[in-house]
């Protein structure tokens, strides 16, 4: 009895276990990314957009596709990446703050019009992101400029927002 739950004990968490692991080694560039941009307590989502693509590639070999499990959110701060759960596993929140990025029409395979975005603190791993998703952020990122007219530019966060070349 007790030989045969040993048995099955180790027999079903060797394949968890080694599931766990490889989703570990695969979350690599996004925990790079997590680990220079922290997402701060308090952080505020003005909009947000679900179920959105972003691709992640780096210098080494591969990339990773994270197709329809994204959440992107515009902040005052920056823009705000999650993922659905139970994809968040090993994956923390992104935020990545507008004047980090220097953005720049990219064509990615088969998928059409899509832009890269090159990171400051990470600049080895690149984020793909479609037109119309970067359209979005674009429109969002206006009408808060807009709300915030009244402060003077200094104190304006939106001063940092990179324009596509």
């Amino acid at each position: 009895m007790i030989g045969t739950f040993l048995i099955y004990l180790v027999s079903y968490s060797l394949p968890v276990g080694l599931m766990c692991v490889m989703w570990k080694l695969n979350a690599r560039r996004w925990t790079r990314l997590a680990r220079a941009y922290r997402v701060v307590e308090g952080t505020d989502c003005v909009a947000k957009r679900t179920m959105q693509t972003v691709i992640l590639v780096a210098g080494d070999v591969g990339w990773n596709s994270y197709k329809g499990i994204v959440t992107v959110g515009v902040t005052r701060e920056g823009i705000l990446l999650k993922l659905m759960p139970p994809f968040s596993l090993f994956h923390p929140p992104i935020l990545i703050p507008y004047g980090d990025s220097h953005i720049e029409p990219k064509r990615w395979y088969l998928i059409g019009k899509t832009l890269q975005y090159t990171l400051r603190e990470v600049s080895d791993v690149k984020m793909i992101v479609h037109d119309d998703l970067q359209d979005w952020i674009e429109s969002q990122v206006a009408s808060l400029a807009i709300a915030q007219a009244d402060t003077r530019i200094d104190d304006d966060v939106f001063a940092g927002m990179p324009t596509i070349v």
